[in-house]
């Protein structure tokens, strides 16, 4: 992957897209699209059991169909489609519900059984809440930034699941994330901020796609679905951002900055000009003229230093070397 923290690839890719000119349409259209999804998936049981129909490999549209008429023909008003309940019915059920594999009715009902567990480590906590938590929680992260979802305790470790799938399961719960595909990884290749070369790669994909994200300051699921669209419209082209600034400007304006804090050390160096402008005035001391605080503001030798510590100023000694004619103020009395 490029390496986003040099050439600022990530800023200028979030300028592309902030400057599409249908930026705002587009917006609005993802944004309303992750709002719906959002309402549909409001039982956890059939968020789960959705992502794991999606290991079918079948549209979407047809695993909703069969996801929806589950839940009307099982519901009942006086008793949630909760995960245990769900997870019942599938048990005594047939292999129609799952597109008639077998395998995908063990992927589900894993699945579910590994979610009812964490729900009862939570008291008192809905069970889409407690989905929603997994989805974001630090420690779901962490597996999948080493890229070892396979260990993530929940869903990682249930056999089939691989990272699209329990990517498909995060943003379902809510997380905000995007899930890998070969569009997102055609447009975020567009924008220069994911090689060519790792453009198969779903942890580079989901790093970079997560990271414009947060560039643009939007959900990444809102982020992903308009990375989506843009490739499957083949609107790959976009807007170049105006030059950046110069090296010598951008050298300037550090120089400026720094110190800034009052912690530097560097802010109390003193620059070669200092130096010398130092060096000069012990030089004048030496011809007795001591050097004041506005000449080396610095310098413990000068006139008030000691006052200012709580000592007490000596009185200045005329040279005993020195001809009294040359004394303060006897050219004066001899004119």
């Amino acid at each position: 992957m490029v390496d986003l923290a040099a050439g600022g690839a990530l800023e200028a890719a979030a300028w592309k897209v902030e400057n599409l000119d249908d930026f705002e349409a587009r917006l609005e259209r993802a944004a309303l699209r992750v709002d719906g999804l959002a309402k549909v998936y409001e039982t956890a049981a059939l968020v789960i059991y959705e992502a794991a129909l999606m290991k079918s490999g079948r549209p979407v549209e047809e695993v909703r169909r069969l996801v929806r008429e589950f839940e009307e023909t099982f519901e009942d008003p006086e008793e949630d489609l909760t995960i245990p309940r769900a997870s019942g019915i599938m048990n005594v059920e047939g292999d129609e519900w799952f597109f008639g594999d077998e395998s995908l009715r063990t992927l589900t009902g894993q699945l579910l059984g590994q979610f009812q567990h964490r729900v009862a480590q939570y008291n008192y906590v809905d069970e889409t809440e407690v989905l929603r938590r997994w989805a974001d929680s630090y420690d779901t992260r962490l597996f999948i930034r080493r890229r070892i979802h396979e260990t993530e305790p929940i869903a990682g470790v249930v056999a089939g699941v691989d990272l699209p799938l329990i990517q498909y399961l995060r943003v379902a719960a809510g997380g905000d994330t995007v899930v890998p595909s070969p569009e997102t990884s055609r447009a975020l290749v567009a924008l220069g901020i994911l090689d060519e070369g790792a453009a198969g790669d779903d942890y580079a994909v989901l790093a970079a796609a997560e990271n414009l994200a947060l560039r643009l300051e939007l959900p990444a699921p809102i982020v992903g679905e308009m990375l989506y669209d843009l490739a499957v419209e083949d609107r790959l082209e976009f807007p170049e951002p105006p030059p950046e600034t110069t090296d010598e400007e951008t050298e300037e304006a550090a120089e400026a900055g720094e110190g800034a804090g009052g912690t530097d050390q560097s802010s109390v160096r003193p620059s070669p000009d200092d130096r010398a402008a130092r060096g000069a005035a012990r030089r004048e001391a030496d011809r007795g003229e001591e050097p004041t605080r506005i000449q080396d503001p610095q310098a413990k030798d000068a006139p008030g230093v000691r006052e200012e510590d709580g000592g007490e100023r000596s009185t200045p000694v005329p040279p005993e070397d020195e001809p009294p004619e040359s004394a303060p103020g006897t050219q004066d009395k001899d004119s």
